[in-house]
């Protein structure tokens, strides 16, 4: 399966207001995601990041994946993809998702 996750609220939060580079990851959350990339899916991280503001955040995005262990084939910022599942704060509630 080709699937796509948020990253802002839904494998890293924030303590106070969202400021990118203070996301905090959640390491159970990013665990989950990488058994599904090593059970031979797809994994695209997608992030609004930068859609409003123009400011291209792709850099410092990538090394944060790379910080918090993320696997995965494509990171795709500011760009709405096209997907055959699709793990959001907004689409499926990632609470739910990942009580499972």
């Amino acid at each position: 399966m080709k699937i796509f996750v948020d990253i802002d609220e839904t494998i890293c939060y924030y303590e106070n207001e969202r400021d990118y580079n203070l996301a905090k990851p959640l390491l159970e959350r990013i665990k989950k995601i990488n058994q599904l990339f090593d059970a031979e899916n797809e994994i695209t991280y997608w992030t609004a990041r930068g859609s409003v503001t123009k400011i291209d955040w792709y850099e410092i995005t990538k090394k944060q994946l790379e910080k918090w262990g993320c696997k995965y084939h494509n990171l795709s910022v500011g760009v709405k993809p096209d997907y055959d599942l699709l793990i959001c704060d907004k689409a499926i509630n990632s609470e739910e998702y990942f009580k499972k």
